[in-house]
């Protein structure tokens, strides 16, 4: 699966509401929020290229899928801001590549 971004992802800690437990070394399902707007675009955040889990306070640069990158892409800059969301915010991140 080839990406469509690569991003610089911060997991919140679980003090600061985040996870409790990593995200293992899986392709990671969920919603990615561009600052200021209210619609998510779904995502794949594919640890599994990069082989490592995503821990609770860790920073990591980690290529990311869109299932439907015709929606999601177009909207993407270099250097936006963007929150991931399990049920809450869960992470924030930036753009650093489109690929």
């Amino acid at each position: 699966m080839q990406p469509d971004i690569i991003a610089r992802i911060r997991l919140f800690t679980l003090e600061e509401g985040g996870r409790s437990q990593p995200i293992p070394p899986i392709q990671f399902g969920c919603p990615l929020f561009l600052e200021g707007q209210r619609q998510g675009h779904d995502c794949r955040l594919l640890l599994d290229h990069v082989g490592v889990e995503l821990n609770p306070g860790s920073t990591v640069d980690i290529p990311i899928k869109f299932p439907f990158p015709q929606d999601a892409v177009p909207c993407l800059r270099l250097g936006d801001k963007f929150r991931l969301w399990e049920g809450r915010d869960i992470a924030q991140g930036e753009v650093l590549r489109i690929l």
